[in-house]
């Protein structure tokens, strides 16, 4: 019986893992390959980001070869969901050549592995588990705190952290050190030498801007379930759930636009430790148009500009839209806010209580007063320190 290779991509929060998927599935190799998707989020944004443009996303249920895992169905049914997911990805005409699996930052690798190597009508490949090189030069020693040879962290929030990341890598066939641009090259070599001693049964693997393509790893060997079991069960692992305890996920939403200023120095102020990710999309009153995906790991942030809010669209200054396009915006825009139109917030925060709680507090003091809202509507300006320079990465 043919099987089907099941290629994993795990990592702790914000290391990379949709960036390095969202560069794979340009290549036309991958053109029909699956996707699963197991998201702590509760609106699915990583399987929204892996799909075609347009494709709804639905928990639970796969489409156009995208299973959306999230919510519940990363928790306590994922096995279940991942079942009921496989099986529908073994019906797929043509056949996926493929499946891409990107975990949640917060998962626990066994319970991944055992529900994804379920069903016999596929097999492990690859179990990936990516770094961040910034974070891990920045918060743990280079990888030294790991490996027991540098101090332990005083920090609960990074401590935490510091033992998801060594169970993921405790795991790993191949490990990708991503960002490895924003470290010294010294500082690199120094990380892989480290990483190898942590884990010396996977290979090594280096990437800047999503730069380690898939068939770079068709050398590796593939991982060996019964030693992965063997090793989950020496570690004790066997019986935790799928997720890394007291990681939850928080959700904002709201129509209101954020005050730039204001949220720029929410992010100075109120980014604690224990709040491991944030991501989402949003708007600022300075920029009505843009649509931005927001994506926070530790102190990074990062805004990338991914359309334009249909509301913006049919303002039509230079009177291009045809008259059938402005009946059709229109129309899409009917169920929509009276003022902001198709306009919102919606962001998903992960990390630990007390951290994730505050920033969202911080995160809704950001947002517009009433009487910002309407000097935003008579057209006045607000001051906006965040980069208004756009880098394009291929």
């Amino acid at each position: 019986m043919n099987t089907t290779p099941l290629v994993v991509v795990c990592g702790f929060l914000g290391s990379g893992k949709t960036t390095l998927l969202r560069r794979w599935r340009r290549e036309d190799a991958l053109r029909d390959a699956a996707l699963i998707v197991h998201d702590l989020s509760e609106f699915g944004l990583d399987a929204e980001l892996l799909s075609e443009e347009g494709t709804e996303v639905a928990a639970g249920r796969l489409q156009r070869r995208v299973a959306a895992l999230h919510g519940h169905h990363a928790r306590g049914q994922l096995h279940d969901s991942v079942e009921r997911a496989l099986d529908e990805i073994a019906a797929l005409d043509p056949p996926a050549p493929v499946v891409l699996c990107e975990s949640t930052g917060a998962a626990r690798p066994w319970p991944l592995i055992e529900a994804l190597t379920q069903d016999d009508r596929f097999f492990l490949r690859h179990f990936i588990v990516t770094v961040d090189a910034l974070n891990l030069h920045r918060d743990f020693a280079d990888g030294r705190i790991l490996t027991g040879e540098a101090g332990g962290l005083e920090d609960e929030a990074l401590r935490r952290a510091a033992l998801i990341l060594a169970e993921q890598i405790a795991f790993a066939s191949i490990v990708v050190l991503t960002k490895i641009d924003t470290i010294p090259r010294s500082v690199v070599q120094d990380q892989v030498h480290t990483l190898q001693r942590l884990q010396p049964h996977a290979a090594v693997g280096l990437s800047a801007h999503a730069g380690l393509l898939l068939p770079k790893l068709d050398g590796t060997p593939a991982p060996e379930l019964p030693v992965l079991r063997d090793r989950a069960e020496r570690l004790g692992l066997t019986r935790h759930a799928s997720t890394a305890d007291q990681v939850e996920a928080r959700v904002l939403r709201d129509p209101r636009p954020f005050h730039p200023q204001r949220l720029f120095d929410a992010c100075q102020r109120q980014l604690g430790t224990g709040l491991y990710r944030t991501k989402g999309f949003l708007w600022l009153a300075s920029r009505p148009g843009d649509v931005l995906l927001w994506q926070q790991s530790g102190s990074q942030i990062a805004l990338e500009l991914t359309g334009t809010w249909r509301a913006e669209v049919l303002l039509d200054p230079e009177g291009t839209l045809l008259p059938e396009e402005v009946a059709g915006l229109k129309a899409r825009l009917e169920t929509e806010h009276p003022v902001f139109g198709d306009r919102h917030n919606e962001l998903t925060l992960i990390g630990l209580e007390a951290d994730r709680d505050a920033f969202y507090a911080a995160l809704m003091d950001a947002l517009c007063t009433d009487e910002e809202i309407g000097a935003w509507q008579r057209g006045e300006t607000f001051p906006d320190p965040w980069p208004t320079s756009i880098r394009r990465i291929e």
